[in-house]
């Protein structure tokens, strides 16, 4: 009775979450995992808008996506906890991240340190560290809404922006170059996910 439960749930987010997925570009893009995406924030819905996308890509590797994310906020996509996993921001959480991509599967980070209106603020160097140290390559992945939710959680915007599409634009693998420290691939990482989106960077 319950698996019935969660199927009937799983197909009611599915449509639900559907009616937000707006212009798909660059899946051919995509290389065999195990690799890292790195994308910016719009909204709460982002990471099971990701899972929707990239589901039926990634069904073939038999294999399913590894998010950094806010444990709490993951809770409302219940429903389709078998087609992701987690990890904590944390040293552990990415020596587990590691561990994840050590077994083939592919990893998320949604890395904006804020989310500002046509500017995107330098990512964290979590996409890039985890590229290095696993020597897999990073995918940057651009989101693009009508209107942002971050850095409000205003529960009004949150509503409003949930009838909003979002356009998926992923670009071509970048591979960290260990010649460069992490924060100038970092700041390399950003502009092309920047450039898809067509924001400013912001290095400071």
């Amino acid at each position: 009775m319950q698996t019935k439960f969660y199927n009937g749930l799983e197909t009611f987010t599915y449509f639900i979450l559907k009616i937000q997925i707006g212009s798909i570009r660059g899946i051919e893009n995509l290389p065999p995992p195990p690799f890292v995406i790195a994308a910016n924030h719009v909204s709460p819905y982002d990471p099971m808008l990701l899972v929707l996308i990239l589901y039926s890509w990634l069904k073939k590797y038999n294999k399913k996506i590894i998010f950094l994310v806010n444990r709490k906020m993951i809770l409302l996509f219940a429903p389709f906890r078998k087609y992701f996993g987690m990890f904590k921001g944390t040293k552990d959480g990415l020596k587990e991240a590691l561990n994840y991509l050590s077994r083939g599967f592919p990893v998320a980070i949604f890395a904006n340190r804020d989310r500002k209106p046509n500017q995107l603020k330098r990512f964290h160097m979590g996409p890039v560290y985890l590229g290095a140290k696993a020597n897999v390559p990073i995918i940057p992945v651009g989101v693009k809404a009508r209107e942002e939710v971050f850095p409000s959680w205003h529960i009004g915007k949150i509503i409003k922006n949930y009838f909003y599409k979002k356009d998926i634009i992923i670009g071509k693998p970048y591979v960290v170059d260990q010649n460069k420290t992490l924060l100038k691939n970092t700041e390399e990482l950003t502009l092309k996910v920047a450039q898809l989106i067509n924001k400013e960077i912001i290095v400071g």
